[in-house]
């Protein structure tokens, strides 16, 4: 036989091989290509991956790596960046998509390598998804140095895209399938001679086993040694993972209790005496790989629930310019940038109507099945389906900025974020493997003294029986698919640690203006109180308001069509209004107290005022040194479904619904009577809506704030979990755990109820793991659970917390 490359495994067919000293030995190599990597990996100082590797690399290939990196140069134009790179302050944040994986040591050796690199801050690995997140210092490092060095030491990487990451989980998939079907047909051979013991007994009437016994154990000997060569290896290579970090995983036991039953069986086999446990180890081996699949399936699906958002997005768009129409690529889309969007198209990035008027399918992204009518000047979204007819959109994001890149990042960075309990579970495994090793051990000590003839089938009882997956892999498996949904829903979660507060807390406070309702109120009324005309106080209100982006300046600014003058000391009040010198006169514009600047407002001008509020206005009030000169009111619709929601919440748990508002008292209670909720607050400003937030929580309570606004800010910070909406100010959703992507709170009782269901699969989870093993391993340390019957409870525990957790699909 040839000899076979020791990188790629291949065989060496030159008489004169390339060589190179690795591992003590000389290896020789089929090709320069290889020999090539090899080399590069040693120089790196990462020749341990030639010790933990499971399988050999793929043929290293140097005919196309000049084409490759050629390129990889094209991806330093900050033009194709747009696309996949995140700027995260002065540094560069990139997701990669990795091939040629064949196991957890090429991710280590990968990692390894990358932050070996000069200008690389940070790298982090997914097996799962063979997925990395590289970020680097662009002044430092190019981005196309960076995948320079991903194929200096043989494999290839590319900014991240779902579609050919299909591919390779497709490769995955099928490598678990074979590994299953394997372990299931030998199994099945191993099974028939244990089974045929079983029923005609072991040992003839001279005391011997018959001959088809001892054949059949032989045979079950090679039969289960090619089970752990193959479908097996996965839990040795993991374990040895684990005790050269200095860590005890999952898999250590899994390992020590299959060698454990493996050397027993083989020593009965050589002397023919005692029982063997071939059976038990095909079992074991085959219902745990089915439960790790299981779990392999949950994370994809969570995955690919995700992914789904970037792959509807056109690769290309139909740019308006002064030739004509023509197809540009989507990356190339700035912001100002005129697109034709066609019926049946998708919305390539977002944007706002500028020409038609049209119904969109923003289901993907809001999770609201009915579409929506969008016209000139409203927003649409990348990813929505446009539906009745053509309309032009002016670009307002590109596409690396819109809101379903948006999505699919926030959520991967969600997952970070645990609740405490599933920390605590995780740490609680690394533990519990400690602990059954003890146990394991005192169970040979006592059996040895006890009956030295069944401390081996009791030991492997023990340490098979043990199900520490449980605790640390249905938990995360149960948060994907919990993300994942809560983005179908159209609830982007930002922290995951959120999820216990909104599962259990019965008291929800809600911000008024812009969260109740619409949050695009319209000015409805002017009433003048001096000589100036009502076109000349709509163009000092809309100057005034022009620095603002609070809903009631937008309002003003639509409203006014001449352009805005320019205005001088300029200045801001946050919850109160704004003043600044227009003319040559000083104005104050606001709130009726602040308007004032608190001096004594005339009766009648306070009739008017408390004759609008009673209509269900809110008043503004512009004036001057004089006095004032006008009231301004403005309506702002209730956002539909509010009914709805509350009653849906009550039947969840909610109990207490407060409005915290910083709009008139006499305007809050108008919207909270038509509601039902009969606590509320007006006036207040921000900093008394901290104190009654944080006065609430030293009672004990736990609070859900739902706000827009950037002086919903603080209280959306320190309530126990916050909402806002996508179109809320930036602060208020950095300050938020959940953004809502609709317009709509219709589905925020849905939120409600899939964060308890999420919580409660969890908790079962645990829950099923502590009680199985508290109540297995004593029986299996006894002697009650035979190795079989120890096979068959911990993979099945293994399928039922993962099933459970794939009830969230």
């Amino acid at each position: 036989m040839p000899e076979t490359c020791f990188h790629c495994g291949l065989p060496v067919i030159d008489a004169r091989p390339l060589a190179q000293q690795v591992l003590g030995e000389r290896r020789k190599f089929c090709c320069t290509g290889c020999e090539a990597v090899c080399r590069a990996i040693l120089e790196a100082g990462h020749e341990d991956y030639y010790r933990y590797r499971e399988q050999p690399a793929s043929s290293a290939d140097t005919s196309v790596i000049p084409s490759f990196l050629e390129q990889a140069q094209l991806y330093d134009n900050p033009a194709i960046q747009r696309d996949f790179v995140k700027a995260q302050g002065e540094a560069r944040e990139a997701s990669l998509i990795l091939e040629e994986i064949r196991c957890a040591a090429c991710l280590w050796l990968n990692e390894r390598h990358l932050r070996s690199l000069d200008g690389v801050q940070d790298v982090g690995m997914d097996y799962t998804s063979q997925r990395a997140w590289v970020r680097w210092d662009p002044q430092r490092i190019k981005f196309s140095d960076i995948l320079k060095a991903v194929a200096d030491i043989g494999y290839t990487a590319h900014p991240y895209d779902p579609a050919h990451r299909d591919a390779l989980v497709a490769d995955q998939r099928r490598r678990s399938i074979e590994r299953i079907i394997f372990a299931g047909a030998i199994g099945m051979m191993v099974m028939n001679f244990s089974v045929a013991s079983y029923i005609f007994g072991y040992i003839d009437a001279d005391g011997e086993y018959p001959l088809w016994i001892i054949i059949g154990r032989w045979t079950s000997l090679v039969a289960t040694t090619s089970i752990l060569a193959y479908p097996g290896q996965e839990f040795f290579f993991g374990a040895w993972r684990d005790l050269k970090r200095g860590r005890l995983g999952m898999d250590v036991p899994i390992v020590i209790g299959l060698l454990t039953a493996w050397t027993g069986s083989f020593i009965s086999t050589l002397t023919q005496r005692g029982e063997v446990y071939y059976d038990s180890i095909a079992m074991f081996v085959f219902l745990l790989l089915v439960a790790r699949f299981n779990e392999l399936k949950g994370r994809l699906i969570a995955a690919k629930s995700l992914d789904r958002m970037a792959m509807v997005i056109p690769a290309t768009a139909r740019k308006l310019g002064d030739s004509g129409e023509e197809q540009v690529p989507v990356i190339e889309l700035i912001p100002g940038d005129r697109v034709r969007v066609r019926p049946g198209d998708q919305v390539p990035v977002d944007g706002i109507v500028s020409a038609g008027a049209s119904r969109f399918d923003e289901s993907l992204l809001t999770g609201e099945s009915t579409p929506v009518n969008r016209a000139v000047g409203d927003r649409v979204m990348a990813g929505s389906l446009n539906g009745d007819q053509p309309v032009v959109i002016r670009v307002s994001h590109s596409a690396e900025e819109s809101t379903v890149g948006e999505i699919s990042r926030l959520v991967e960075h969600s997952l970070k974020s645990r609740p405490y309990y599933a920390q605590l579970a995780e740490r609680a495994a690394l533990w519990f493997v400690a602990i059954i090793l003890i146990i394991a051990a005192l169970t040979a000590s006592i059996w040895s003294w006890l009956d030295p003839s069944v401390v081996v089938q009791n030991v492997v009882a023990v340490l098979i029986v043990t199900c520490p997956c449980a605790l640390a892999l249905a938990t995360p498996v149960a948060l994907s698919l919990g993300a994942g949904r809560f983005a179908d829903l159209g609830f982007l979660p930002l922290r995951m640690n959120a999820l216990e507060p909104l599962a259990t807390s019965d008291l929800i406070v809600f911000d008024k203006t812009g969260t109740l309702t619409q949050g695009h109120p319209q000015l409805e009324v002017v009433e003048t109180l001096g000589e100036l005309a009502e076109s000349k106080l709509r163009c000092i209100a809309a100057s005034l308001e022009q620095a603002s982006e609070h809903p009631f300046a937008k309002a003003f600014r639509a409203t006014h069509g001449a352009q805005e003058q320019a205005v001088k000391a300029l200045r801001i009040h946050p919850s109160a209004g704004v003043e600044g010198t227009l003319d040559n006169r000083h104005w104050r514009l606001g709130k009726p107290e602040f308007a004032i600047n608190s001096a004594a407002l005339e009766e009648e001008v306070w009739q008017r005022i408390q004759g609008l509020r009673g209509r269900g206005f809110s008043v503004i009030m512009l004036a001057d040194k004089q006095g004032p000169q006008a009231l301004f009111g403005l309506l702002d619709a209730p956002r539909p479904g509010l009914e709805t929601m509350l009653k849906d919440l009550r039947g969840y748990g909610v109990n207490r619904f407060v409005i915290l508002s910083g709009d008139h008292q006499d305007n809050v209670a108008k919207l909270a009577a038509g509601l039902g909720i009969e606590e509320f607050h007006g006036g207040l400003s921000p900093t008394k809506k901290l104190d009654w937030i944080k006065r609430v929580q030293r009672q004990g309570r736990r609070v859900i704030m739902v706000g827009d606004g950037i002086n919903d800010a603080p209280t959306l910070a320190a309530a126990d979990v916050s909402l806002s909406f996508s179109e809320a100010a930036n602060v208020a959703q950095v300050s938020s755990d959940f953004v809502i992507l609709g317009a709509t709170l219709q589905r925020l009782a849905e939120a409600r109820q899939l964060a308890r269901k999420t919580r409660r699969i969890i908790l079962q989870n645990l829950s099923w793991a502590a009680a199985y093993n508290l109540a297995a391993v004593p029986l299996a340390a006894l002697g009650f659970i035979p190795p079989w019957g120890a096979a068959i409870g911990m993979s099945l525990s293994s399928l039922i917390v993962v099933g459970n957790a794939l009830r969230l699909k």
